[in-house]
């Protein structure tokens, strides 16, 4: 046999033995989503912000992301800043 259809034969045989695995309703790890911010700024002034996004996603902490002015930088930053706080407390009383 030569080496070429000894590997398919070994992906197929590798193919049927996923197919026997149990079902499970939990996703993959390499497929579950993640958060966006995996590490946020605390000491970001508000003049230097040019537009916040605030996400909500399920499975996450508030995820707020800024646009900087001076760049097209993007980053997280943390909800507990104290203007932060302030700016969500006028938004959710529009």
């Amino acid at each position: 046999m030569d080496a070429a259809r000894a590997l398919r034969v070994l992906l197929l045989l590798a193919l049927l033995g996923l197919g026997s695995l149990p079902v499970t309703e939990e996703k993959p790890i390499s497929l579950t989503y993640r958060c966006p911010c995996r590490y946020v700024e605390n000491s970001v002034a508000k003049s230097h912000i040019k537009h916040l996004k605030i996400l909500t996603v399920p499975g996450c902490s508030l995820q707020i992301i800024a646009r900087l002015k001076n760049s097209s930088k993007q980053i997280c930053i943390d909800p507990k800043l104290k203007w932060i706080q302030e700016y969500l407390e006028k938004y959710l009383h529009k």
